[in-house]
């Protein structure tokens, strides 16, 4: 899945004092953060604490997520950040906007984030937590936990189907289609009866002739089937009624 990142411009950046770049090849390392706030807090209000009352140039962090998994551009890719010393011009970084109990959908777009960034790098980035590097709590005992254990996700399971009796039925059941004979036509010929499909007064029941064609042609009209005459998997259960 890839994601798209909201930009400076669309969530109403202040311009930064300054702003310094790296190179790729400069960049060694993605570290994983979290601004240990409330989940409500904006971006814009993260970049003006960072502005006004840290006196930095720009917001700290390269990109931030919030608990829907939504990517904010922070600094950017390879601009050099504010968020550990020593190593803001070798790491690329992102903050959990949250206090270190992100949501599976930011997990996922963290995890996309360090992909994306190792994809641009061209090689496999160093994955570490802020406090790997420095002496800080952040990003938190349970963020940190998971970046040691390379940021697992879960994935969906996907429910089993419950078992559908009738399914079973039809999928045991033969195509028909004129020319046919058998007891399997019998069938079709008395259902059709039963479902007020006419003209079939003296058509042999176990023979499957034009008459009986005309008939599911009718039948599978009436239930939005492509009108080719044949009795198979989709119109068997619309003669048992059964869809």
């Amino acid at each position: 899945m890839a994601y798209a990142i909201i930009s400076r411009k669309n969530w109403g950046a202040r311009a930064p004092r300054s702003r310094y770049t790296v190179t790729w090849s400069q960049r060694t390392e993605f570290f994983v953060h979290h601004t240990a706030g409330p989940k409500t807090q904006t971006v814009k209000a993260i970049q003006a604490y960072h502005l006004d009352g840290n006196g930095w140039s720009d917001v700290g962090y390269n990109f931030l997520v919030d608990e829907l998994g939504t990517i904010y551009e922070g600094r950017g890719w390879c601009v050099v950040g504010a968020h550990c010393p020593d190593h803001n011009t070798s790491g690329e970084s992102v903050a959990y906007i949250g206090d270190d109990n992100p949501t599976e959908a930011a997990k996922q777009a963290i995890a996309w984030l360090y992909g994306e960034a190792s994809r641009r790098a061209g090689r496999t980035l160093r994955l570490l937590g802020h406090g790997d590097r420095y002496a800080t709590d952040c990003p938190g005992p349970r963020l940190q936990a998971w970046v040691n254990a390379g940021m697992p996700l879960k994935t969906a399971t996907p429910k089993p189907k419950p078992f559908d009796p009738s399914e079973a039925l039809v999928k045991k059941l033969p195509t028909l289609r004129k020319g046919d004979k058998g007891w399997h036509v019998k069938t079709v010929h008395y259902l059709l009866l039963a479902r007020d499909y006419g003209g079939l007064d003296g058509a042999d029941d176990t023979t499957f002739t034009e008459a009986h064609k005309a008939g599911v042609q009718g039948l599978q009209a009436a239930a939005g089937l492509k009108q080719d005459g044949v009795v198979g998997p989709l119109t068997w259960p619309v003669l048992l009624r059964i869809a």
